[in-house]
């Protein structure tokens, strides 16, 4: 029920509008008044929920006029307004007209001709009402309506090639672009987050989702946003983000390069600010590559990087690297793994990769070279520290770090002493037991042979990559890590098999292997026999 405000100076003529039936007859609720324009503007301030204005155009104070005026450009009044006017006025009410009156009628009023002006404005008002809430629920869901067609043309198979067919409803969301762009998607998921969260209920791990969310739209604003369009948007199960990106064929080079640097800030950032690890997958598509496709690429390519450590296929994570493979651009983990358990030689190597990282700082100025330089090597140290490395002069004094490197006019120069600080960390690595990491590996595979087992879950319970461990296990055990785990298993069943009450296949589940005929095919590759045969050798008789 709207409220209405009669404003008129002549008190006989606004008390009579205003208790007047019309006003129950046309369903109205509170009928309110004021003597002049003043006075009615206060009123309209202070309730909100008046709606259909009735006013003379002849007062004191403030004329009929000056009131419309300052009721729709300083009020943002948003109902409608009548005029009441004397024969003599009529240019006023032509001049009201302009502001947006809907009406006017001749004093004095005609109370059939003012149901019939009255009636208009309000059922006018109550249609205007119902499409002002279509379009807020029409707003209001417009982000779930776009969020769902993007979930769509991803996540089925059967919408690969409908983006021409999409044309029209891509447009009402400004996405146009997906038709016409060469396409690179992104998919974004937090590792082990219900894991880490095991002990937190739904919305705090929803909280954590949005968090990330929220540190992945900064960044892209940040890095990505003037390079291309690019819209952001959850799985359909909310456990992912997706980030598709439009590359014009006119900086297809530019687009890439921001990804590249993007992925790096946003890794850095869910560390830092949301303290959990993220696995990042990107790919970019040819000129007819359909977003579902490129999305299901990415994917596989994201499970790869969760199960395996890296993009690459590979037997459970079994990685070739080695330390070698590794220069200073290859990140803080990584090099903290070639200092704890590299050569000196494979130290120097890679410290000689230093002009390399020099050119990705892209400096011109020798104090900006100064200043990455220090600003990298604190970021060794520190990662060194946590992982083990005692050492903390460059924390206790990092100004004597800083003037040493002041000291260096050139790159060839200041990567000699790059190399020597390394080289200096390697040694004092290296006085500490050497066998640490490669103990707490051979304890976890002893206490958990009989569940399955990767090679990132042991590297990730030593605190090294996989690709280490890997080639720890190669120069201490000449043998690969599933090499190991499986030996392990074949020593552990032959000591089952003595016992007469276990059968065969309960042998194999308890040392990990639930399909029975692989685990008699990689028994018979160990002990050279089947299991039944290996008991039949030790004279152990079963019913089996």
């Amino acid at each position: 029920m709207h409220t209405i405000l009669i404003v008129e100076d002549e008190p006989s003529i606004r008390n009579g509008l205003a208790r007047h039936s019309v006003w129950k007859e046309l369903g109205a609720g509170r009928v309110l008044e004021a003597d002049d324009g003043l006075s009615a503007l206060e009123r309209v301030r202070e309730e909100p929920g008046i709606r259909l204005v009735l006013t003379d155009i002849r007062m004191k104070k403030m004329s009929g006029l000056e009131f419309i005026r300052e009721l729709y450009e300083t009020v943002d009044f948003q109902g409608k307004v009548i005029i009441l006017s004397g024969y003599d006025d009529f240019q006023y009410a032509r001049t009201a007209m302009k502001y947006g009156v809907v009406d006017y009628l001749l004093k004095p009023v005609d109370m059939a001709e003012l149901a019939r002006v009255a009636g208009r404005a309000l059922v006018q008002l109550e249609k205007e009402s119902r499409q002002l809430e279509s379009l807020r629920i029409m707003e209001s869901a417009m982000p779930k309506l776009k969020e769902e067609l993007l979930q769509r043309l991803v996540e089925e198979p059967e919408n690969a090639g409908a983006l021409p067919g999409l044309r029209t409803e891509l447009a009402s969301y400004g996405l146009t672009w997906l038709a016409s762009d060469t396409l690179v998607i992104m998919v974004l998921e937090a590792n082990n987050l219900r894991a880490s969260a095991s002990g937190e209920s739904a919305a705090d791990r929803d909280l954590v989702f949005f968090a990330i969310g929220n540190v992945v739209e900064y960044s892209l604003y940040e890095y990505v946003g003037k390079a291309g369009p690019y819209v952001r948007f959850r799985s359909s199960r909310h456990d992912k983000w997706i980030v598709i990106f439009g590359e014009p064929a006119e900086n297809k080079e530019g687009v890439r390069a921001q990804l590249i640097e993007w992925e790096s800030s946003i890794q850095a950032r869910m560390s830092k600010y949301v303290k959990v690890d993220v696995g990042i997958a990107f790919v970019a598509g040819g000129a007819d590559a359909s977003p579902g496709a490129l999305y299901k690429e990415a994917l596989e390519k994201l499970e790869r990087i969760r199960l395996y450590g890296s993009a690459e296929d590979g037997e459970e994570g079994e990685a070739g690297e080695t330390f070698r493979e590794v220069d200073l651009r290859s990140g803080a983990p990584a090099l903290v793994d070639l200092l704890r358990h590299g050569s000196p030689g494979d130290i120097s190597e890679a410290a000689a990769q230093f002009p390399l990282l020099v050119r990705e700082w892209n400096v011109t100025k020798r104090g900006e070279l100064h200043r990455h330089a220090f600003e990298w090597l604190l970021e060794i140290f520190e990662a060194a520290h946590k992982a083990g490395w005692k050492q903390d002069h460059w924390r206790r004094d990092p100004l004597r770090l800083w003037e040493k490197i002041q000291a260096f006019d050139t790159v060839e120069a200041l990567q000699s002493f790059v190399e020597t600080q390394l080289l200096q960390v390697g040694e004092e690595w290296r006085e500490m037991p050497r066998n640490q990491v490669l103990q707490a590996a051979e304890r976890y595979i002893q206490d958990h042979y009989t569940e399955p087992l990767t090679v990132q879950a042991i590297a990730d319970h030593a605190y090294v990559t996989p690709e280490w461990l890997s080639t720890l296990f190669k120069k201490h055990h000449d043998s690969t890590v599933l090499d190991y785990i499986t030996r392990l298993r074949m020593e552990k069943a032959k000591e089952l098999l003595q016992d007469v009450g276990l059968k065969i296949y309960q042998i194999g589940g308890r040392v990990g292997y639930r399909d029975t005929v692989y685990f008699s095919r990689l028994f018979r590759k160990h002990a050279g026999m089947t299991p039944k045969e290996y008991r039949n050798q030790k004279g152990i008789r079963t019913d089996e």
